[in-house]
């Protein structure tokens, strides 16, 4: 692969980060420990401002995440760092589902891993 290119390209751009964000939803709301935190979420608003959030996060210099302040948008759901670990597993097996490279994937995870202090409200699970 092209290390010249950023992520979202090397991951294969719009189209592969919407496949991945939209296979992502469907595991969570199938998750017992995730889907209580999307019961009163428009889904539709929440994939698309996802996506939006990832292609700008892997380095498309074409999109601007436009949503609300994360702090703001997770402070109420009380997420913990067990539900965490389980939102980055799903991104895991869906990346390597998907054939994302080893190299690929961990900067995929060291990018979603920086946000765990801004994204995990309960420090004691």
């Amino acid at each position: 692969m092209d290390n010249k290119k950023c992520l979202f390209e090397r991951f294969g751009g719009d189209q592969q980060v919407s496949e991945l964000i939209d296979q992502f939803y469907y595991k969570v709301l199938f998750d017992k420990l995730l889907r209580d935190k999307f019961l009163k979420a428009d889904m539709s608003r929440v994939r698309y401002q996802q996506k939006r959030f990832f292609s700008q996060m892997m380095g498309d210099k074409n999109t601007q995440y436009t949503g609300r302040d994360l702090i703001e948008v997770h402070k109420g759901l009380n997420i913990t760092n067990q539900q965490f670990d389980k939102f980055k597993v799903h991104l895991k097996n869906i990346a390597q589902d998907m054939e994302v490279g080893g190299a690929d994937l961990e900067e995929l995870l060291d990018h979603v891993e920086k946000y765990r202090e801004t994204i995990v409200f309960n420090k004691a699970v």
